[in-house]
């Protein structure tokens, strides 16, 4: 858990959600969800299935696009443009793939390209998409492997891989790309138990180093022991905001409360 006053409370939010609204098939999916994510801070959002944890992590990359709302990322919108008379237009693809540049997300499943190695994958888009030197990318890559403990499996591809180790090269792939925000769609899902913890690990240790993270996930022994604020969400929309001291000793909210009975 980062120290908040190392932080910085009064740094200017990287990302700042306000009223954010998004329905599908005439459901709404999000309620005017309000957030805001301070540099170097660690968010975990959690919440029973359905809830629209994983929606609104999309739309922090442009992934899911907003109805209502204002969703801002190191202070410009994501996924539309305001212009001058103060209408609202989709912001282009060239727009949104630059601000997705500075935003890792790592997803549940993985999605490594399978046709290469666990290295390739690493330095692949910082070559293609930002215009890097194969050379600098190469080294970066065995830097980033080393780093997620996974140096004697460069010349792997994925299905040689388990899946602690393909997650770890996805991490790995994202922090590539040398983001500002790194989100997180329950990367431990898909694994064994056996596997969770060294994804877990290297999550830790991105936390440690002040990487600014937002993270959907089950897992409450890392809530507990990484975040700086767990928010609680629940049919679209955010019933609590605490301390993960505070939110696992004493919840406020009944809905929480039955929450955490099940799980904890």
């Amino acid at each position: 858990m980062n120290d908040t006053n190392t932080m910085g409370a009064d740094a200017a939010p990287l990302v700042s959600a306000h009223n954010v609204c998004r329905s599908l098939g005439g459901r709404e999916i999000l309620r005017e969800v309000s957030l805001e994510v301070r540099p170097g801070e660690v968010v975990v959002l959690v919440g029973p299935s359905g809830a629209g944890k994983t929606t609104f992590l999309r739309t922090m990359n442009g992934l899911e696009t907003i109805d209502r709302g204002d969703l801002l990322v190191a202070g410009q919108p994501v996924g539309y443009r305001v212009t001058g008379d103060g209408k609202r237009t989709a912001a282009s693809r060239t727009a949104l793939m630059r601000q997705r540049q500075e935003i890792g997300f790592v997803f549940q499943h993985f999605n490594l390209f399978p046709h290469m190695t666990a290295l390739e994958n690493i330095w692949h888009a910082p070559v293609r998409v930002r215009g890097v030197a194969k050379k600098e990318a190469l080294a970066q890559a065995e830097a980033l492997l080393a780093r997620v403990g996974l140096s004697d499996k460069a010349d792997a591809r994925p299905n040689k891989l388990s899946g602690g180790q393909q997650q770890r090269v996805a991490i790995a792939r994202a922090l590539a790309m040398r983001p500002r925000l790194m989100l997180f769609d329950e990367p431990t899902s898909a694994l064994d138990p056996e596997m969770i913890g060294e994804v877990l690990d290297v999550m830790r240790e991105l936390a440690a180093v002040d990487m600014t993270m937002v993270v959907v996930t089950h897992e409450m022994g890392f809530a507990r022991e990484v975040a700086d604020r767990v928010v609680v969400m629940d049919a679209g929309s955010i019933i609590e905001v605490a301390t993960p001291a505070d939110l696992f000793a004493s919840p406020q909210h009944p809905r929480t409360q039955a929450f955490l009975s099940k799980i904890l």
